[in-house]
Parts: structure tokens; sequence; C-alpha cells
């Protein structure tokens, strides 16, 4: 009877913890938005600068976690047409629900003369609304300590607002000195710098240019080492100039002693990067898992950034075939990504893809499909139907379903993917053609060789279009010709 009692009491006390403790509080993400430029065109450089530098700003902030201008780019990359329609304030607001962001911190500027007045702004991502303003005065000769005032306003001000199980901001004085303290450049350098980011999407040449410049003024001017080789590295190809940026900013860092450094690890990232882009997966590995043992040195484990290096180091496994690593990776930034609530932001719909390509590789159809279709779901409600990623969505459940044997439902999905891909232009690209590639096969094993014969050269065609030079566009020729095409 007594041993009854207790398991009954145990039980009840069990319940209590399981049923009645609260969930702890997440960090508070900030999303920062460019500030925009209400005078003349000539200083539309200032708005890339303080963009990049603010969330420099508060990178070195201890818990809060930011959303990187990296991160920011990739996501109005995939939604750009979503957004053709909405104006200004509604595309910041969506933007900042897509990154997972709980406030924003943006506004504009105006030079006159030499000085500078910003109107900072603190949005609210959850209600819309501006919840404070502040007047930040400066000049352009002093333009670095303008933006730090410009983060120590919008911090005070974020220090002020509760949102329900979010953690409460504090700027210490120790984050206020780690600022004011950051190694500045010289400002002509800075101004190339900044001209350089402003092009680094629209005219990445002329970005990398202007980058070399400011290299020239400043030759240890590590940030714009590093952007001149993530655009060499990631945008022109050019992987030998990338690597010697990159490699010349890690003998810089060593040189300081800073090899221990947040700054320090997002350079191995940035070189991991460039060999995953170069196809030398076990180089690029070699510098994510030094990335990884910063980070863990600094105890950023819970941070959005580890969980973008583990989807990295996952994505590298996956590509060497190495599905159970892969899979190991992934499921840790899943772990990350749901303690910090981010479950329904485009990033965490993109994780649910790559597990479900896993467990398709793996041939665990049913897993694949449960992960395909959360990330369907997460796309659903983020009104993401009309994007890239949407499409390879659709292109990969239907091939879960062609390998099932579920020929028609294949199809459904694959004339979806199709559809949209059109319907943004995308007919002349990789991702075009491998989903007539696999229409091909479903094709074929439905028994019309002539259809299967005419899709496989399809995508033969355009991967050629699309300048694709790997093994999918021999594969896609050789079964063309077999069947005649």
């Amino acid at each position: 009877m007594k041993k009854l009692i207790f398991l009954i009491t145990f039980a009840f006390i069990l319940f209590f913890f399981l049923f009645t403790t609260p969930c702890p509080a997440k960090q508070m993400t900030i999303l920062v938005h460019p500030f925009d430029n209400t005078g003349g065109k000539e200083y539309s450089w200032i708005s890339a600068g303080m963009t990049d530098t603010v969330i420099a700003d508060l990178t070195s902030i201890k818990n809060i976690s930011v959303v990187s201008n990296t991160d920011r780019k990739k996501v109005l990359e995939e939604v750009k047409f979503v957004f053709s329609g909405l104006v200004e304030e509604d595309r910041m607001i969506k933007l900042g629900k897509l990154t997972g962001a709980h406030v924003i911190f943006t506004g504009s500027y105006l030079v006159s003369g030499n000085r500078i007045r910003v109107h900072a702004r603190l949005v609210n991502v959850e209600t819309g609304k501006v919840e404070s303003t502040a007047k930040i005065d400066g000049t352009i000769d002093g333009i670095f300590d303008l933006q730090d005032k410009v983060v120590f306003a919008l911090m005070g001000e974020t220090e002020k607002i509760t949102i329900a199980d979010i953690k409460p901001v504090n700027l210490t004085e120790q984050d206020r000195k780690k600022i004011e303290e950051k190694p500045k450049p010289k400002s002509t350098a800075y101004e190339l710098y900044a001209k350089g980011l402003e092009l680094q999407d629209t005219n990445p040449k002329e970005a990398l240019t202007n980058f070399k410049k400011a290299l020239d003024i400043d030759p240890d001017y590590t940030d714009g080492l590093m952007q001149a080789g993530w655009t060499a590295g990631n945008t022109l190809n050019l992987f030998s100039e990338a690597l010697g940026y990159l490699e010349k900013a890690e003998r810089i860092f060593k040189g300081r002693n800073e090899t221990k450094s947040a700054d320090y690890a997002n350079l191995m990232m940035n070189i991991g990067t460039v060999y995953v882009n170069k196809g030398q997966l076990d180089r690029a590995l070699e510098y994510f898992l030094k990335d990884k043992s910063i980070d863990d040195s600094l105890g950023l484990q819970n941070t959005v950034g580890y969980a973008e290096l583990m989807m990295n180091i996952g994505i590298v496994y996956a590509s060497k075939v190495q599905l159970d690593r892969a899979l190991e990776y992934f499921l840790k930034d899943k772990s990350i990504e749901d303690s910090l609530g981010l479950q329904n932001t485009a990033r965490y719909a993109k994780l649910m893809l790559n597990i479900g390509n896993v467990y398709s590789d793996k041939g665990q159809l049913d897993r694949a499909l449960e992960y395909y279709i959360n990330s369907q779901s997460i796309r659903d409600r983020l009104g993401l139907q009309n994007t890239d990623g949407y499409a390879m969505l659709m292109t990969n459940i239907g091939r879960v379903y062609r390998n099932k044997g579920q020929f028609d439902r294949a199809l459904e999905y694959f004339l979806n993917s199709q559809s949209i891909r059109d319907r943004l232009g995308l007919q002349n690209t990789a991702g075009y053609a491998m989903l007539m590639y696999s229409m091909a096969v479903l094709y074929e094993k439905q028994g019309q060789r002539d259809k299967a014969g005419k899709y496989f050269r399809m995508a033969y065609d355009t991967y050629v279009r699309a300048d694709y030079s790997g093994e999918w566009r021999d594969k896609a020729l050789n079964n063309a010709k077999r069947l005649g095409y």
C-alpha cells in the first residue's frame, strides 16, 4: 500500500512539472532592415555600410540573436515574386516574420554638408507597430561613432519592450565597451567598402573592384578582405582569388591573436563555403569544423549562426553521401531552431526539405514524405507557394510518389512544379532541367518510352542553356540517345 501511495505521489509530481513548469524564455531575434537615404543619391552607400556595421555591433552583444545580412538576402531572393505587390512597410514586416525576428531595427538618414541626421525606428514584428523612434546626429567624418550611437539608442529602447516567452534584453557595459573598441578602418576605405556592399547583388564585378580599392588604402581591413573573398568565391567563381583574400584575413587574425573570436569563426565559415563551391568537400568540412570548435568554446551553440553551421555541415555530408552523418547534423540544427522558436520560418522549411532529402536518399520514403509535407505546410502558411523553393519541394514530393509507384500523384506534383517555374521564368535553369529529367523517368516507368525520350532530350537541352556541365547533363543525353532522341 505504501508503495502504491509513493507511485501515485511520484506520478502527480511528474505531471505537475511536465504540465505546469513554464518553457524557458527564448532569445530575442533582431533583423536590421536597410536604412533609407532621404537625401542625395551620392550618399546612398551609407545605407549598405550602416546595415553592415549595425549587424556587426549587434552580433557582439550576448543573449540576443541577429539575422545575418546573408540570411536576409537569401530570403529576399527566394520570395522576391511574393513581395512584388506589397508596399515597403508590409514587405519589411513579412521579411521579419520569414526570418523569425521579433523586432526590426530600421529608419532613415539625411546628409547635409558634413552632417548626418538618423531617424531610427524600432518595429515590433508581431504587431507591425513602431515601438519607438530616436534622432541621432553626427558627421560623415565620425560615422563610426554615429552608427554605434544608433545601436545604443535602439538597444536602449529594446530593453523597454516585453514580448511573451522572450528574454528581456540587457546591454551591458562590457557589450558597450566591446562595440566602442572594435577596430575601425580608414574612412576613405570604409566608403569604398560600403559602395562595394551596395553593388554586391546587382554588379558583383564592380563591387569587387570597390573592395580592392578599399584594400589598397587599408590592406589590413579584415571586413574588406572577407567581403572581397565572399564576392569572388560565391558569386564570381574566382576561387583562387577568393581564397587569397580570405587567407590573408586569417593571417591578420592570427597576428592579432584573435583566433578565438566570433569574427574568426565567421571567416572559417566563409573559407569553408568557397571550398564547397569548388567541390572540395573535405576541405570545406575541415573549415566548418574549425568554426564549430570556436563557437563551442564561446558558448554559441544556441544561436541562429550555429544552426546555420549545422545545416552547412549536414549539406556537406549529404553531398558526400554520408547520410547518417548528414542527418545527425540536420537534427542538431532542428533542435536549435526548435529551442529558438523558428518553426514557422523560411529557414525551418528549408531544413525540413533537407531532412526529407536524406530520408529519400536512404529509401525511407514515408519518413521523407513526412518532412516534405511539413515543409510544404510551413511554406503555405507563410504564403511562399510562388517561389523557386516551393517548386523544388513539389519536384521532390513527386519523386517520392514516383518511387512509391503512385504515378498519378507524382505527375500531379511534377506539373505543379513546372507551372510555378514557368510563371517565374525559370525555364533555363538547372532546377527546370532536373524536373524534366524526373518526369522522363516517370514516363519511362509508365512504359511511355517515346515521351520519356523527349523529356530526357528537353532535360539535356535545358542543362546546356543553364551552362550546367555536371553528371546529370551527361545522363540526360545518354538516356535521350538510348530512347532515340
